[in-house]
């Protein structure tokens, strides 16, 4: 026999916002990371830190906003956009690639700014 779903609306709603960055928040740092690429930041303002991707081949990562895995490599660069660990210790990150996921915070490195 299959038990109902009892989470109230309350709980539901805390699950949702689980690293729920909005889009323009996203965007604006998305903005911010390829001018920082480019060359073209400011005088004032701060950098943003790169990070690595630890350990060389690839890695399936769950894309944010879609319930899809996407093939990420080993290796490449990446911006932290929230350092808040889900329930599966995962922090969310733009990649060199374009892509933004979710990635286990293990599989991460700090490379501060090259």
């Amino acid at each position: 026999m299959r038990q109902k779903n009892t989470k109230t609306d309350e709980q539901i709603s805390i699950i949702v916002t689980l690293m729920a960055a909005s889009r323009t928040e996203i965007k604006e740092f998305v903005t911010k990371v390829i001018n920082q690429i480019g060359g073209t930041l400011e005088e004032d303002e701060e950098l943003v830190p790169e990070y690595g991707i630890d350990g060389t081949g690839i890695l399936y990562c769950c894309e944010y906003g879609t319930r899809a895995f996407v093939k990420i490599a080993r290796g490449q660069k990446a911006w932290v956009i929230d350092n808040e660990k889900d329930d599966l210790d995962r922090i969310l990150i733009y990649t060199q690639c374009g892509k933004i996921v979710k990635i286990n915070h293990e599989e991460v490195i700090y490379t501060e700014c090259d």
